[in-house]
């Protein structure tokens, strides 16, 4: 008879037991520990495809999501948001129209769930409206910086003309420039030296 030795390294992994001795508990062991691994092994393998799959799922959705966001908002900024044009014409005709003060007007109906027309002809309303106004109304009559300010208000073309500078605000900063230029083009119409 033929004696077969048992070998761990066998090329296709088997355990080659001598036919004729009986297996033992360990052999018998070891062959329940190869089926275990090879299942072990198999489920590893299916966990990691799925996990691919999963994270390609994952980002499909990502870049569909991105791209929903993307179209809402071009297609939000293409509209019109008729609502609150609305609003604004009404408080303008009421005479509520600088934002901030619109904005106290529509916080505070939604504050008390009255309507806009109601909460305009409320006497703290109005109070505050008008206390608004008059503090900008000041506010645009001080003088930036230290001193005291030449009588004329921050947004006269005039004062930033004489002060030889240019204003944060972009429109009275064109329009300070076109006068300068129109004041430098057209010059002097009369020499200050006498014939």
């Amino acid at each position: 008879m033929e004696n077969k030795i048992e070998t761990a390294d066998s090329p296709n992994g088997d355990i080659v037991v001598d036919s004729n001795e009986s297996t033992t508990a360990q052999e018998q062991e070891a062959v329940k520990l190869k089926e275990t691994n090879k299942q072990l092994f198999e489920r590893a393998k299916k966990s990691e495809t799925e996990a691919k799959e999963l994270k390609e799922k994952l980002k499909s959705l990502a870049n569909e999501s991105k791209e929903e966001v993307k179209e809402t908002a071009k297609s939000q900024s293409d509209e019109v948001d008729y609502k609150e044009l609305a609003i604004k014409t009404f408080l303008k005709s009421e005479g509520v129209t600088h934002p901030d003060d619109q904005k106290i007007v529509q916080d505070e109906a939604k504050r008390l769930k009255l309507s806009l027309d109601e909460v305009v002809g409320m006497e703290h309303i109005k109070a505050k409206l008008e206390a608004n106004k008059d503090a900008r109304t000041s506010q645009a009559g001080l003088a930036k910086g230290k001193g005291r300010g030449s009588g004329t208000a921050q947004d006269d073309v005039d004062y930033w003309i004489s002060k030889g500078e240019l204003p944060a605000d972009q429109e009275l900063a064109a329009k300070v420039v076109n006068a300068k230029i129109k004041k430098e083009q057209s010059g002097k119409a009369f020499s200050d030296d006498l014939f």
